[in-house]
């Protein structure tokens, strides 16, 4: 169990907190070891969803020395595959301090892979450019397109061609989609069922039996979880 998976984003409303639960939904189904790591404290949602049924920290990632109390979990949970649900105000301190992890990660040879969520703005690109900019350590990153703000065609700022003086040039800048490791595809989960997840604090997993849920909801629910799961396959399959 190798990769600590930390779920970025730079901004609140992209959908961080649905992608870390559907990732822990993910690698428990896959039977994995994991740990969940809170740097939210100001909305930590993921936190009281889950930290009754996985193993949980919490860790205020503003700063340096919240960076290495990180490093101490990752040492402490050498055996573990650890993700991160990070904050909306985190790029600034995943950038300044990425270095501490990468030594971190390095010396315990791990691997460090980032989920950028991103909406339709243009604010969510530039901050995950300035993330591809100025990170260090990182050994995948992946854009997650929510479909949850439309569907992938829409997502135009990302999906751009190049233009054709582009496309003749010796030399250019990369568009951010040439940049990055890959890019998932996230299943939209139905605001009916969300409102309830998040309202009742329910994780993925065990909103099916909670009695909060109709049928028609558990069933949209289920869909949602198996998209899920395909669509970040490509992480927790290779954990």
């Amino acid at each position: 169990m190798n990769k600590i998976i930390m779920i970025g984003g730079g901004k609140g409303g992209v959908g961080k907190s649905m992608v870390t639960m559907a990732m822990i939904d993910a690698l428990l189904t896959d039977a994995k070891n994991i740990v969940v790591v809170e740097s939210d404290d100001s909305n930590s949602d993921v936190f009281k969803a889950v930290n009754k049924l996985v193993p949980c920290e919490t860790c205020n990632l503003d700063d340096q020395s919240g960076y290495i109390n990180f490093g101490g979990i990752i040492e402490k949970n050498k055996n573990a595959c650890i993700v991160v649900n990070t904050a909306a105000r985190a790029t600034s301190g995943i950038v300044e301090h990425s270095g501490i992890i990468a030594d971190v990660v390095r010396e315990l040879g791990r691997e460090l892979v980032m989920l950028w969520p991103i909406n339709r703005q243009r604010d969510s690109l530039e901050l995950l450019k300035t993330f591809l900019d100025k990170a260090k350590g990182y050994n995948g990153t992946y854009t997650v397109i929510n479909t949850y703000f439309g569907p992938q065609e829409k997502f135009m700022r990302y999906n751009l061609p190049l233009t054709e003086d582009e496309q003749k040039a010796e030399k250019r800048e990369p568009k951010i989609r040439e940049r990055v490791t890959g890019t998932i595809i996230f299943p939209e989960l139905n605001d009916l069922v969300a409102d309830k997840l998040i309202d009742n604090r329910l994780a993925l997993w065990t909103a099916d039996k909670s009695g909060q849920l109709t049928i028609s909801e558990r069933s949209a629910l289920r869909q949602f979880r198996e998209g899920a799961k395909k669509a970040l396959e490509v992480i927790y399959a290779k954990s």
